[in-house]
């Protein structure tokens, strides 16, 4: 089974971060040419070139591609660490996809905003909202190929917010899968449900890894998006989310099970399995909510005008990207306070018994410290930094 593959073999090694550069990948490509066929199919909107790679030689075509949104990296180190595999012509896995299959790879689309670690490109269009307009020229380039390719499959590979949270454990979403819609009704015609039916192929191998972490995305129609249109065009679209797993701060277990994740869909496609599983199971996958704060603290006590009561407070950070140093560093804002029994947290403190020092106010920069007794620092915030 593929799953017993060693990954360390074939994850590529020149990444290792989520703050990897536009020169890192071309590095990576151009020690990946010997091998493969990267071809540079048109430029960014600040000139910086987007490859696509294509393996195998079969008549099933899929299209994969990453990064349309230059801060979600992750699907983009799991491509490389799949062409490595790809490269490897012992297993039989890898020579059965690559005879039935040929692979059109795009791993970073939005080089410019890769560059910057932003989600929008260097128009500050999100490309993902650009299907109808046009108005960039990565979301003109995909389209483009799609249309020259004539995808049998299309990957549609995305980070997301890593406040997503399974419903009644709330759990962390470490993956969430769609088949998009391809109307506002949420129709389900021939090429969605055979998304639908690789998805469920998907989850089976991902609940082998992550029990209980994989959820469903919201499948709202939005008529300006690839993967929306895609799917309306009759290419069954499978959109990959990766989410977020406590302590995976640079998100290389999820980049693991991008690569298992992508592997088994190809895998159910080559040996026809998807073709066997039932619409049910799909819909039987969790839909995410949005119901974790990144620290959550309960039971805070205040008082004004002599008249004493709790709230709990929900602290969430926003990353900021320091592009010299190409590093992230959080701040830490309020994002809610009251009542917030029903959620939970990365982190969870309990401050009965505790003192507050400082005000917190809702929506502002976190600038506050709960502290025991003797005043021994429980956690503590100077300005949006943790201290």
């Amino acid at each position: 089974m593929y799953q017993n593959i060693v990954f360390e073999k074939y994850g590529c090694k020149a990444i290792n971060n989520r703050t990897f550069s536009y020169q890192d990948v071309q590095n990576i490509i151009n020690s990946l040419a010997s091998k493969n066929t990267f071809e540079t199919i048109g430029k960014s909107f600040e000139g910086r070139e987007i490859k696509l790679c294509k393996i195998g030689n079969g008549s099933c075509k899929i299209l994969l591609w990453s990064q349309m949104h230059g801060n979600e990296p992750t699907a983009t180190a799991a491509l490389f660490d799949l062409i490595n595999f790809f490269n490897d012509d012992s297993h039989k896995l890898s020579r059965d996809i690559l005879a039935a299959c040929t692979l059109y790879i795009l791993p970073v689309l939005n080089p410019d905003g890769l560059e910057k670690f932003t989600r929008r490109n260097a128009q500050e269009i999100d490309i993902n909202r650009d299907f109808l307009a046009e108005q960039s020229r990565e979301g003109r380039l995909l389209k483009q190929i799609s249309a020259k390719i004539k995808p049998n499959f299309a990957f549609n590979l995305h980070d997301q917010d890593s406040l997503h949270s399974m419903p009644k454990t709330k759990k962390q979403v470490g993956i969430s899968l769609l088949a998009p819609a391809f109307d506002s009704s949420l129709n389900t015609n021939w090429n969605r449900e055979q998304a639908m039916k690789v998805i469920v192929c998907i989850n089976e191998t991902l609940q082998t890894l992550i029990p209980h972490q994989v959820a469903r995305f919201n499948d709202e129609f939005e008529p300006r998006a690839f993967g929306d249109n895609l799917q309306k065009a009759g290419i069954p679209t499978v959109l990959i989310e990766s989410g977020f797993l406590k302590g995976d701060t640079e998100k290389q277990e999820i980049r693991r099970l991008n690569f298992f994740a992508i592997l088994s869909a190809l895998k159910s496609i080559v040996y026809q399995q998807y073709q066997e599983k039932d619409l049910m199971s799909y819909l039987m996958i969790p839909i995410q909510k949005k119901e974790l704060f990144h620290v959550l603290i309960k039971n805070c006590e205040f008082e004004i005008d002599h008249q004493k009561y709790k709230k709990d407070i929900g602290i969430n950070y926003i990353e900021i990207f320091t592009p010299a140093q190409r590093t992230l560093q959080k701040e830490y804002i309020i994002a809610e306070m009251g009542d917030l029994s029903v959620n939970d947290g990365f982190e969870v403190i309990n401050a009965q018994e505790l003192n507050i020092f400082g005000n917190p106010k809702f929506e502002e920069i976190a600038n506050f410290s709960i502290r025991d007794e003797y005043e021994k620092l429980i956690i503590g915030f100077n300005l949006g930094t943790r201290i």
